[in-house]
């Protein structure tokens, strides 16, 4: 089994059965455009605005065997399994018919590359979008403490924040060794961490 809650993607494998959890906040494209060359500023920002609103989970749940996947599970099983919890509360999905033209024609164009990427893997993966606010609060704020849950069938991942990869590394100033962001102590000396 291995499900780390420092990273976006988490995943279990027992019993030949695979189950995966991807939760791809609205910051995530924010930091995957960056990295990529030659997309437009106009592009960057028509991305950025169709997810700003919303955050993705991409879900799967599938057998294993010899031959490959199997047994993969539809849109519609996924979601009577999966329940998304923040501080005790169970955040449903935003309604197919409410989910803005632009982010279904991005989410679109997401299932080849991830079939593309992952093979048989990106093709069971179903996208579901839940929302980044109810009742006028953020649900998760991914810069300061917290956690949240989501449970796929009998599986349940969790995730911490805040989240490393948004957060300036932090160092030792007496060995010089650069940690993620939420660090505040070397793990090996005890030492407390401060700005790089």
């Amino acid at each position: 089994m291995r499900a780390s809650p420092k990273h976006r993607q988490q995943m279990t494998v027992a019993r030949e059965e695979m189950n995966v959890v991807w939760w791809i906040p609205p910051e995530y494209w924010d930091l995957t455009l960056k990295e990529r060359q030659g997309v437009s500023a106009q592009t960057v920002e028509e991305v950025r605005t169709a997810f700003r609103d919303y955050q993705v989970f991409a879900l799967v749940r599938v057998k294993m065997s010899l031959n490959g996947l199997v047994e993969m599970q539809s849109k519609e099983e996924l979601l009577k399994h999966a329940r998304f919890e923040v501080g005790g509360r169970t955040i449903a999905p935003v309604a197919p018919d409410k989910v803005p033209v632009a982010l279904q024609t991005m989410l679109g164009a997401m299932k080849p590359m991830l079939s593309g990427a992952l093979g048989q893997l990106g093709q069971s993966m179903e996208l579901v979008v839940y929302p980044v606010s109810q009742d006028h609060r953020q649900l998760i704020d991914l810069l300061k403490p917290g956690s949240f849950q989501f449970a796929l069938y009998d599986r349940e991942f969790r995730w911490r924040t805040p989240l490393a990869s948004l957060l300036p590394k932090k160092k030792d100033p007496k060995t010089g060794e650069t940690f993620p962001g939420n660090y505040d102590y070397n793990p090996y000396t005890g030492e407390k961490l401060g700005a790089e």
